[in-house]
């Protein structure tokens, strides 16, 4: 498809990203720009296609993170696919690389260079460790539990009973996706300001570690150790999950003045007596109260069914959900009101697939879903002819492997 025949929707409708990039964390950070209007091309290797059309063995990953994408099947450090990169910068607002540290200029593409060809140009390097640093670990390949591990969120997971595990589903490269998305078009509404382009260290572990919230802060800043929790409430009663009758779960938070004096009458408790005095926001879990509050809780949930305990918290104000299979989310009747569900054909498999729809939902202004991630090289083709190549050129390249011309 060429770019003028992709739709004019979103707010991000002109701006031209490109991303050579593997996994999660960079395909996600162009693929949020291509669900708001940015026309994005996927530069993937001839000789070693993303590991992501292989995850699961039905190509979904490439249909949910590489969606609304073009690509391109490019041999970079070849000569030809040199000077097919040169021309793809020229006309480029945002470019995102997930090498290891160092390979663009190994291959001569420093980002000087780059700016040499393109001066307003984002350029965004991803990585475990970062592009410097200790010799012990710039370089070092990682993924995302990796990153989780070095960045702290993994040893704050279980108790501390369980052995450390990292949290799904690959949230240090979505996090990774999300701050490289929002630096980029930061970087970008300056570029565009003063002519002068940026070079963005996106580094995994310390994306993680800004995101432990102040868990991370208490322990930097009092020198006590963090200790594992199963939740990540500290200690607070009626903060946690309960199963009910029905056998299904719900979560709560008793937690804030108001949802105190909402919430614990509702479990056969005086609120404003001793224990729950006026005022008081929370109660510890090993106090008196706290564990008169999870006791009562306790029996509660196990007498209603999930949706009802669900129900009649809401109706008081008081913080409670159901917690949902992922299985009975296109059911559930939020879900369906909000239309959050999308289907779109898949390019690689060519039969509809269901996803999130584009989110946040915009009023004015609404990304959409145009289609699946592209077929190798199903692109190269057209971009090509795009930057100024001639059909013979084309055909050239591709009899010299520098590039993959999809069918």
């Amino acid at each position: 498809m060429k770019r003028n025949e992709a739709p004019a929707q979103g707010p991000l409708q002109g701006l031209r990203v490109a991303h050579c990039s593997l996994s999660v964390a960079g395909p996600f950070a162009a693929q949020m720009m291509a669900d708001l209007g940015a026309d994005v091309i996927w530069i993937e290797n001839p000789r070693m296609p993303d590991i992501a059309r292989d995850l699961d063995g039905k190509g979904r990953a490439v249909d949910l993170d590489r969606r609304n994408q073009r690509t391109i099947s490019l041999n970079v450090p070849t000569a030809e696919g040199s000077d097919v990169f040169a021309r793809l910068l020229v006309d480029l607002d945002i470019f995102i690389e997930a090498s290891k540290p160092g390979q663009y200029e190994k291959w001569g593409w420093s980002d000087e260079r780059m700016w040499e060809i393109n001066p307003k140009l984002v350029i965004a390097h991803i990585s475990g460790y970062g592009q410097s640093g200790d010799a012990r670990y710039a370089g070092r390949a990682s993924y995302d539990p990796i990153a989780q591990a070095f960045g702290g969120l993994m040893a704050m997971n279980g108790t501390p009973q369980m052995q450390s595990f990292p949290a799904m589903w690959a949230v240090a490269d979505y996090y990774t996706g999300m701050f490289t998305a929002f630096t980029c078009l930061a970087a970008h509404l300056r570029a565009k300001q003063t002519g002068q382009g940026e070079s963005i260290d996106s580094a995994q572990y310390e994306i993680v570690a800004r995101t432990l919230g102040t868990f991370g802060m208490d322990s930097w800043n009092t020198g006590v150790p963090y200790v594992k929790k199963l939740v990540n409430n500290g200690n607070t009663a009626g903060y946690n999950t309960y199963r009910c009758a029905d056998g299904n779960e719900v979560f709560m938070l008793l937690l804030g003045g108001g949802v105190m004096k909402a919430g614990v009458p509702l479990f056969g408790l005086e609120y404003g007596g001793e224990d729950f005095p006026e005022n008081c926001w929370k109660v510890n879990t090993d106090s008196p109260a706290g564990i008169k509050l999870e006791a009562a809780i306790a029996g509660f949930c196990g007498q209603h069914p999930a949706q009802e305990v669900e129900d009649i918290l809401s109706a008081a104000s008081v913080p409670c959900g159901c917690i949902v299979r992922v299985e009975d989310m296109p059911s559930n009747a939020q879900y369906v009101a909000r239309d959050t569900f999308v289907e779109y054909q898949s390019e690689t498999s060519g039969v509809p697939v269901k996803a999130i729809d584009v989110v946040p939902k915009l009023k004015n202004n609404p990304g959409k879903v145009w289609r699946g991630g592209p077929r190798i090289g199903q692109d190269t083709a057209d971009i090509l002819c795009e930057i100024g190549y001639s059909a013979e050129e084309i055909e050239r390249l591709g009899e010299s492997k520098a590039v993959r011309i999809g069918r």
